[in-house]
């Protein structure tokens, strides 16, 4: 006997749904992706100060050793014929100086002197030139080089080296100057030696009999003229 056949009054499952997942980040994740993008800046900031430093650096280096090769060409110039040197020395001021003669190309040419000093409280290299005759105005003073370094010495950046019959038959001044900036490491350095090619033992300032390193006679010695 068939049995008859029923509609089923159960109705259809819906499949089952996937867990709605939570959006957004925690405190935590917040904190750790704040601290690597902080980090992040902090190395692109260094390297761009860095590179900054390295350039005003690299700069400022270069100038002060044009500026001091300047200087340089100026002494080469003016001392080269020059017949007579001053033992530099200090003024009143703690200023120190040298100066060095040139004789007039003609025989009634008037020579010339040319006086350099280095102001250690400016930091300043300066200079100024004048005819040798008697109740000179002595004329003020140029600037030629700033941010010199005073590396100390009672007559840095000045030295003479006195001719003599054994060595050398002609003085010799040399100037060793260091410029730029210490605090920055942007500084140059140089020394040379220039020879007052018309000198010689017999110039007047090159005698220093009781050896204090001051010339016994020296010339360009105007009034006042190391203040």
């Amino acid at each position: 006997m068939e049995l008859p056949v029923t509609a089923s009054s159960t109705a259809p499952v819906a499949p089952p749904q996937p867990e709605a997942s939570e959006d957004g980040m925690t405190l935590l994740e917040l904190v750790v992706a704040m601290g690597i993008f902080m980090i992040f800046i902090a190395l692109i900031l260094t390297t761009t100060v860095t590179l900054a430093q390295s350039a005003t650096r690299a700069q400022m280096t270069a100038e002060a050793s044009n500026s001091t090769l300047v200087v340089f060409g100026n002494f080469d110039r003016q001392a080269r014929y020059a017949d007579s040197v001053n033992y530099p020395g200090s003024g009143p001021s703690g200023a120190r100086y040298v100066e060095f003669r040139t004789a007039g190309i003609a025989a009634a040419g008037t020579a010339t002197c040319t006086q350099w000093r280095f102001v250690p409280s400016l930091s300043r290299l300066e200079s100024r030139s004048w005819k040798d005759v008697s109740g000179v105005v002595l004329p003020g003073f140029t600037t030629k080089l700033t941010n010199v370094i005073d590396d100390g010495g009672a007559t840095y950046p000045f030295t003479l080296t006195p001719a003599n019959l054994t060595g050398a038959e002609m003085q010799q001044l040399t100037v060793t100057v260091h410029s730029g900036n210490a605090g920055l490491q942007a500084e140059a350095a140089m020394s040379t030696t220039f020879t007052a090619r018309n000198s010689s033992p017999d110039s007047p300032s090159n005698k220093d009999a009781d050896g204090n390193k001051v010339s016994d006679t020296p010339i360009c010695n105007a009034t006042g003229y190391r203040p």
